[in-house]
């Protein structure tokens, strides 16, 4: 799937380096059990080419560094080699002054963000991840779309595993809607309204005119606020409701080093103390052990080490997407 991912992306007119980094990024996504962000998205990707959203062969650069915080121009290409950029660049401010910042422009869809805070966590940083898109998700209270999906993500190193928080601030990330689609399933109610405002378990009525819903009512409404405003605004894409807002995801990452707080080797001693406890709470159902964030994603991976499922209308899809590309079909066409 990896190779295949590699050559649509370079048939759509991106540099060898770049289509294997967007689809090393994919291929991950799809082995860690997120579908959503996984090798359908080749199919929109490409698309975006096609509409001149995405320049596939746009090099990110920094534009601004002040002391221990830096703004990036992503230039509209793909946004994981701008956040591939990032998250070296902030890990080297972090190592200097303790804590860093970057903040991205021109930044097109940037993918699973549990990615980049991973790739800090390794490097024994905390990370916290803001990115705001384009607008789907209405107000609590409201009908009209206002928000995007907003994710937020964190990491948190351990020695004996790293801790990996993301997640969408609307009900469900909308590629998860994609895919219920695909599949012909229904959604749980809470997630999704028509264009009236009605509940509905239908996925297809967030394509009709719909919108969806932040999670947890209020409280995610206010988290999904927070990360519009700031990623939106510190990274000059502008907030999605705004009228400057033209498209893209604007990013924000902040990473810290433990050392220059506690020192690393009690964070790291407070941080597997915690984890102990929480792993040792007893469970509700004795088959489902209580799990940290990452987990998941781990038990994923483990399982699909040596194949990824991939329904056959994306999958059919994606062949056809290489045929055309390869029979001449221009990306900007």
């Amino acid at each position: 799937m990896l190779e295949r991912s590699i050559r649509v992306l370079s048939l759509a007119g991106s540099t060898e380096e770049y289509a294997r980094s967007v689809a090393e990024s994919l291929v991950q996504a799809q082995e860690s059990g997120h579908t959503s962000h996984g090798v359908m998205r080749l199919i929109e990707y490409v698309g975006f080419t096609k509409k001149g959203e995405v320049i596939p062969d746009a090099k990110p650069e920094v534009t601004s560094d002040r002391g221990a915080v830096i703004r990036i121009d992503g230039k509209w290409g793909w946004g994981q080699i701008a956040c591939k950029l990032a998250v070296d660049l902030v890990a080297e401010k972090a190592l200097d002054f303790g804590i860093g910042a970057v903040a991205i422009d021109s930044c097109n869809h940037i993918g699973r963000l549990g990615e980049y805070v991973e790739l800090l966590a390794k490097k024994s940083l905390v990370s916290i991840m803001l990115c705001n898109t384009g607008p789907c998700v209405a107000a609590h209270g409201g009908k009209s779309r206002l928000f995007g999906t907003n994710p937020f993500a964190a990491g948190i190193p351990s020695s004996d595993g790293d801790i990996v928080i993301d997640f969408a601030t609307a009900g469900t990330a909308e590629g998860k809607l994609r895919v219920a689609r695909s599949h012909g399933r229904e959604v749980p109610l809470g997630l999704v309204i028509t264009k009236d405002g009605k509940p509905t378990q239908d996925p297809g009525e967030f394509y009709q005119g719909g919108a969806l819903l932040p999670f947890g009512g209020h409280k995610g409404y206010c988290l999904n606020l927070l990360v519009d405003l700031l990623g939106g605004a510190l990274s000059g894409i502008h907030p999605a409701m705004n009228e400057g807002y033209d498209h893209g995801n604007g990013t924000l990452l902040i990473a810290m080093n433990p050392d220059f707080f506690v020192g690393l080797n009690n964070f790291a001693s407070d941080i597997s103390e915690a984890k102990r406890h929480i792993k040792n709470a007893p469970a509700i159902e004795v088959k489902s052990p209580v799990l940290l964030p990452g987990e998941m994603e781990e038990i994923a991976r483990l399982r699909n080490r040596d194949s990824i499922e991939i329904p056959q209308n994306i999958w059919s899809e994606i062949l056809q997407l290489e045929m055309n590309l390869a029979n001449g079909e221009q990306s900007h066409d």
